[in-house]
């Protein structure tokens, strides 16, 4: 059974509950997971039901907490910690979850439009190919194996299929090039490079691992999806304007930063302060 995991807070709700019946109907054999606070685990069964499997994000990286990450002296901490850490919590699910061969990352605030394949005829693992470039990604890349990685594409599309076995072996191999740090998760903050509050990507990083160390081992395939769902459905979306949305696109981000009250928001901070940084380190 194919699981699918997403890393949220509560507030994400509004369109995490969108994106979980998604989840149900365009994936009905898959088991959905989601890591978050503690705290928060009655609000996401309300929203949510049973049927959500949830996890404690203040346990599920052995050797890291949030509180920890937030007192590295970092440009954008303490409030950019957060953007790292849910990145590290997606990766840690490797070792919880069940015995299948891979898992799937998937975006809290992506919506499915239509049924999606993540294997191919040959059960290898598709990846959709992205055109986002964001240089630090892959500057920390280089300072995290030694090589640089060739980008012919990106993977930051919202979803990944991960190979547990491929994702155990990268984590050893920054560990095993970072002996004096406490496990990967710290080697890589070690290792950031590059400028600005968005130094690393766990899509990147594991794609451009996998392209590199195993060539032959999935596909690629450019699909249909757009990170602006707002506009075409609302934020929160809307379910009844989703079928005019899936129309044009296979999936949907309905991102807090593009909604009204955030855009407004960000314009104002931008004002008082012109070298306030874009993404989402704002947001985490």
């Amino acid at each position: 059974m194919l699981q699918v995991v997403s890393a949220c807070i509560a507030r994400d709700l509004p369109v995490y509950r969108v994106t979980f019946q998604s989840l149900r109907r365009f994936l009905p054999d898959a088991e959905i997971h989601v890591i978050t606070r503690k705290q928060d685990f009655p609000r996401f069964r309300e929203a949510c039901g049973s049927e959500l499997h949830l996890w404690d994000e203040a346990t599920l990286l052995p050797g890291m907490t949030l509180g920890q990450l937030r007192e590295l002296p970092l440009p954008f901490f303490p409030k950019g910690a957060g953007w790292y850490f849910q990145q590290f919590l997606k990766y840690a699910f490797v070792d919880v979850s069940n015995q299948d061969d891979y898992y799937l990352i998937w975006d809290a605030d992506t919506v499915l439009l239509r049924p999606l394949e993540f294997f191919d005829e040959d059960g290898k693992p598709i990846y959709t190919s992205a055109v986002e470039h964001h240089l630090p990604y892959f500057e920390t890349f280089k300072n995290l194996f030694g090589v640089e990685a060739v980008r012919e594409f990106s993977f930051i599309s919202q979803h990944q299929v991960i190979s547990k076995k491929i994702l155990k072996e990268m984590l050893h191999e920054i560990e095993a090039r970072n002996p004096d740090q406490p496990n990967w998760a710290w080697a890589i903050m070690k290792n950031l490079a590059g400028e600005g509050s968005n130094l690393f990507s766990e899509y990147e990083t594991y794609g451009h691992y996998l392209k590199l160390r195993y060539p032959g081992d999935y596909s690629i395939r450019k699909r249909k999806w757009t990170r602006h769902g707002e506009r075409g459905a609302g934020y929160p979306p809307k379910p009844n304007r989703l079928p005019a949305l899936a129309e044009s696109y296979d999936f949907a981000a309905f991102e807090a930063m593009f909604s009204m009250r955030n855009r407004i928001k960000r314009f104002l901070q931008r004002l008082k302060n012109p070298g306030i940084a874009k993404g989402y380190a704002e947001e985490a």
